[in-house]
């Protein structure tokens, strides 16, 4: 029965899948980013949070809280119900 629990909770690290959201979000906020043509040190001086915070954002590596989405939104001029929606295509960058 122990190793039947501890087999569950190994597989269930991640129940809702938030590391592939945040990978998606990410990769939006990118997307939004190079459509812009902004660095991440822009992005975070208009959205008033740190270039680590864009950096591990993007990478996915980062928890979400509203606040900080909300102004990355702003600046980068997009909905932030896009930024979290996953059934919206990505932006393409310009070459």
């Amino acid at each position: 029965m122990t190793s039947t629990l501890a087999e569950s909770v190994r597989i269930d690290h991640e129940p809702y899948g938030e590391r592939h959201f945040r990978r998606d979000v990410g990769r939006r906020i990118r997307g939004q980013r190079s459509l812009h043509n902004l660095r991440q040190e822009e992005l975070a001086a208009r959205a008033g949070v740190s270039r680590n915070f864009v950096s591990a954002v993007e990478r996915g590596t980062q928890r979400l809280d509203a606040w900080r989405l909300r102004h990355l939104a702003l600046a980068l001029n997009c909905d932030l119900g896009w930024l979290l929606l996953d059934d919206q295509p990505l932006p393409r960058p310009r070459r």
